[in-house]
């Protein structure tokens, strides 16, 4: 490691050390209204009461991810059941995600602090280290070196953006992210060439798909959600999914101003954070909106005749799907980089997103290509997308089949990516 980055580390240690227990106080207020940490916020700075003589390391971060990873992970699993498995999670709904699976232990990840992440290594011991996506953080890759710990990147993506920014302190970069990688396993060949770029070695670095497209969704739950819709409604029903702050107000703007023209349109809103079902509430309260809770109903919507129901339970979001018609995708109008379109594609759902996609961009690229989803990048074109579905319903139809066709067309993902996870085994310390 040259000086340059060795100063740089141990700067960016002294400062995450005294700034991890703000970090976590941050974290659990801003979960305050989401599944809290509760008594296992202390996990954060790497405090466990329990430890393992060794294990494999699966890192997924959040809700998205840990979905998204759920199979591989299962099949994992199930390919070596006498391995003990450790899957961290930073957030708590990515944690109840991860706890669906049989067979590993979940933890919160250590905050990329020295102690922190030291603590983690000297309680699980792990041999392998598979970080899903992006989360290549300093501490965490130089002190698994430590601990002879193999470092893959699976389902690997470098936005151009986050490229550039790299190729600016490329020393640093490669020093101490791409020299501690053993694999890299990337969504696209473009991932796979910042990669390379940043200073992975090209033996390292290979391209698989993306897992997005090789999910398993409660297919039943969508079903009986298709059936009781019919107790409620059967007009258009617009679905929201996980929308953020601003897009709350903005997406029933839009739907108040469409039920102008058609008085029997219904709304499906689902926030991504509780905080949205608290936004949400208060615009629908301002202007006397006829709306309830899901938690307010009974499961089949029975006798539900509201104009909107927002959602506010989590795990349940194929049966929010299962009641859409059309859905708008958010974190795309709010500088979020949007979320997995490939969940409605699935369902044959037709999608509109917002102009801000970049952490799908291959995925809705691709829908949009082939007639699967559309861009509205103002309100305006969110209202006159929304509109044409309306007038002309067979685009539902033809538009989620496109979709679909899509999504299924991408999978293959998840068995090319457990063979290269298998391969780094043979290494096993």
């Amino acid at each position: 490691m040259k000086l340059k980055s060795r100063l740089f580390f141990l700067f960016y240690c002294l400062v995450t050390t005294l700034i991890a227990p703000l970090g976590l106080a941050f974290l659990c207020y801003k979960k305050r209204h989401d599944p809290p940490y509760g008594k296992r916020a202390l996990e954060l700075l790497g405090c466990y009461h329990f430890e393992f003589k060794r294990c494999i390391w699966f890192h997924t971060v959040s809700v998205g991810e840990a979905i998204a990873a759920r199979p591989l992970i299962q099949a994992f699993v199930k390919r070596h059941p006498k391995l003990s498995v450790v899957v961290t999670t930073t957030t708590t709904t990515g944690a109840r995600e991860i706890s669906k699976i049989e067979g590993v232990t979940h933890v919160f990840a250590p905050l990329d602090s020295p102690v922190a992440v030291y603590s983690f290594l000297q309680h699980f011991k792990p041999s392998h280290l598979f970080i899903m996506e992006t989360e290549l953080w300093p501490c965490m890759l130089n002190l698994t070196r430590y601990f002879k710990t193999k470092v893959c990147v699976f389902n690997a993506r470098m936005p151009e953006k986050t490229c550039l920014k790299y190729e600016k302190h490329k020393t640093i970069v490669q020093d101490l992210i791409a020299n501690n990688l053993y694999q890299v396993i990337c969504q696209t060949k473009d991932d796979a060439e910042r990669f390379l770029r940043i200073g992975v070695a090209s033996k390292k670095v290979f391209t698989a798909g993306s897992l997005k497209y090789d999910l398993s969704p409660n297919e039943i739950l969508f079903r009986h959600a298709r059936q009781y819709r019919k107790n409620w409604s059967e007009n258009i029903i617009l679905g929201a999914i996980s929308t953020h702050e601003g897009e709350e107000a903005m997406i029933l703007e839009t739907f108040y101003g469409l039920k102008e023209l058609y008085p029997e349109l219904k709304l499906v809103l689902v926030p991504r954070h509780q905080s949205g079902v608290t936004r949400a509430e208060t615009f629908l309260d301002d202007v006397k909106g006829d709306y309830d809770l899901r938690t307010n109903i009974s499961h089949e919507l029975k006798g539900f005749t509201k104009d909107v129901l927002v959602g506010n339970t989590m795990g349940e979001i194929e049966f929010y799907l299962g009641l859409c018609d059309l859905v708008f995708m958010g974190g795309s109008f709010a500088d979020v980089g949007g979320h997995n379109p490939l969940e409605p594609a699935y369902f044959s759902l037709p999608i509109i997103t917002g102009p801000n996609y970049y952490n799908f961009q291959e995925q809705f690229d691709k829908l949009i290509e082939h007639g699967g989803a559309y861009v509205a990048n103002d309100h305006r074109r969110l209202f006159t997308v929304c509109q044409m579905f309306i007038d002309h319903k067979e685009r539902l139809v033809e538009t989620g089949m496109r979709a679909f066709d899509v999504q299924q067309e991408g999978r293959g993902a998840l068995s090319s990516t457990l063979d290269h996870l298998e391969e780094t085994l043979r290494a096993i310390n």
